[in-house]
């Protein structure tokens, strides 16, 4: 067992067992148990399960006897059966019986393939309940069964078993060279592209952007050497460290999102601590909770819903979402249809702006054309999102991921051209349940580990689980064009309007 921290051995299956049970008594509405929200509960731990499960068993040997030599043993009813999982240390002859060692084959656990399927299973449903989001009309405010005190209170420990998570796990090694190519970033200095490596090792411009700015606040404080030739032991364990504080910081960017979200768009910094709490403590989050891949694209997500009436810093904050990891793309036609035409244009100038600085990041670190081809290919990921290339793949099922990723691709184009071409209204309940379903969408048809990556949409949608009614909640031009006329009919109505619209204001 992986204890990262005293007594709580955190994203292992105990850690999933205890945290679930604390979240059902702190957040299960007992009283009316036929709730979306409680349903919204269960589907949101039946998810944090299976990515547990799936992490938990995903490294565990699991041998079994090659098929050809399966007829090749004694017939002795005493004797070791070829199908037996066993490893090869553990075979051994029977006592008067010649055994002939079997062929031996690592294959995945029985647990992880069935765990992965699962989490195929349940994304689906979830990708159904965002969209039947706008028709539930009727949301009531149920209060947790803790108060805020309590909740303000376990986000610290929480946050505090996180942190301790990302400190004492192995970082990935995508962290590291994100952090090495900061550094280069900073001298300007070229870096190699091995395009025979995975390519889930290369960092993307986002993560290289955010790393460089870690690295220069080390290198100010002294703890970083500014000359990128003096690589020693102390340099690569400075490196490690900047790596977990960018995973921390971005955790903790998403807890302020998520307080910032029930501060100013619900009205209640209850229902914040409410989402941030419930999101530290769902044992998901603790099964991905050091690679920053996983963290990066929330924090950038959540915060562009915070800010969706700056249409100047919700196209900064998505296209630092696209510089992360491709599917964010497909948010940005969403996005742009519920601007309108005016906002439309000041959020894909901020896009485009973002856009130009990642390339020219990519641009430093290369030498000629060639390399900089090579690294926007590598960095952005492109060759994930060949469907019809199996040997692309990475998670075991027992169906066949082409049977899973064409038809998943299909319907979130299918979706995405109804969302942005048919009329619908434009509000901040609909662009937050739809950007989630597009999010929950794309990552299905990601061929690495498809549905793993929950983090992309999981802070979405907690948000969407805790909203009050957001339909008053639209573009700054709708605003802009909604006062005009009460203002209009303050200066030209009658004295019954003039009453009657200065009333409607206090309501």
């Amino acid at each position: 067992m992986d204890t990262q921290f005293p007594l709580a051995p955190v994203a292992d299956l105990p850690w999933l067992a205890y945290a679930s049970l604390l979240v059902i008594a702190v957040y299960f509405r007992f009283s009316r148990p036929l709730t979306i929200r409680n349903l919204d509960l269960f589907l949101t731990l039946l998810i944090a399960a299976a990515v547990v499960v799936s992490t938990h068993f995903r490294d565990s040997a699991f041998w079994v006897a090659a098929a050809e030599n399966r007829g090749s043993e004694s017939l002795n009813p005493d004797a070791v059966a070829a199908d037996v999982v066993l490893p090869p240390a553990q075979i051994s002859p029977v006592a008067g019986h010649e055994l002939v060692q079997p062929e031996l084959i690592r294959e995945p656990h029985p647990a992880y393939a069935w765990s992965s399927l699962a989490l195929v299973v349940l994304a689906v449903l979830l990708v159904v309940r965002l969209l039947f989001d706008e028709s539930l009309t009727r949301r009531p405010r149920f209060d947790q069964n803790l108060n805020a005190a309590g909740l303000t209170f376990l986000c610290i420990p929480a946050f505090a078993i996180l942190a301790f998570g990302v400190f004492l796990k192995p970082a990935p090694m995508t962290n590291l060279k994100a952090v090495g190519t900061g550094r280069a970033l900073l001298q300007r200095r070229e870096v190699e592209v091995d395009r025979t490596k995975e390519l889930s090792d290369v960092p993307a411009p986002t993560e290289t952007l955010i790393a460089a700015g870690g690295a220069a606040v080390a290198q100010l404080s002294g703890t970083l050497p500014k000359s990128v030739s003096v690589d020693t032991g102390a340099t690569r364990d400075i490196e490690l460290l900047v790596a977990r504080i960018l995973v921390v910081v971005a955790h903790f960017v998403i807890v302020l999102g998520l307080l910032f979200i029930g501060r100013w768009h619900f009205a209640s910094v209850q229902l914040g601590v409410a989402m941030s709490c419930l999101y530290l403590l769902l044992p998901c989050t603790a099964a991905n909770v050091h690679k920053l891949s996983h963290v990066l694209p929330a924090a950038c997500l959540i915060w562009a819903i915070a800010s969706y009436r700056k249409p100047t810093v919700a196209g900064i904050l998505l296209g630092l979402a696209c510089g992360t990891l491709f599917f964010a793309i497909f948010l940005l036609p969403l996005w742009a249809v519920f601007y309108g035409r005016k906002g439309a244009m000041r959020f894909g100038a901020s896009v485009l702006g973002v856009v130009i600085v990642l390339a020219a990041c990519l641009m430093m670190i290369s030498g000629d054309a060639d390399s900089f081809f090579n690294r926007v290919v590598t960095s952005t990921n492109w060759t994930v999102y060949r469907l019809l290339d199996e040997s692309l793949t990475i998670t075991h099922t027992p169906v066949s991921h082409l049977f899973i990723r064409i038809p998943m691709a299909a319907i979130f184009f299918v979706m995405l051209t109804a969302m942005t071409a048919l009329p619908r209204p434009r509000n901040l309940e609909n662009l937050l349940a739809n950007s989630t379903a597009l999010v929950v969408s794309a990552q299905m048809w990601y061929p690495d580990d498809i549905g793993s990556y929950v983090q992309w949409y999981m802070p979405l949608f907690l948000v969407v689980v805790f909203r009050p009614r957001l339909d008053r909640f639209t573009p700054p031009d709708m605003v802009e064009r909604q006062a005009t006329t009460v203002v209009n009919e303050l200066t030209t109505g009658s004295q019954s309007t003039v009453a009657i619209s200065r009333l409607s204001l206090y309501r």
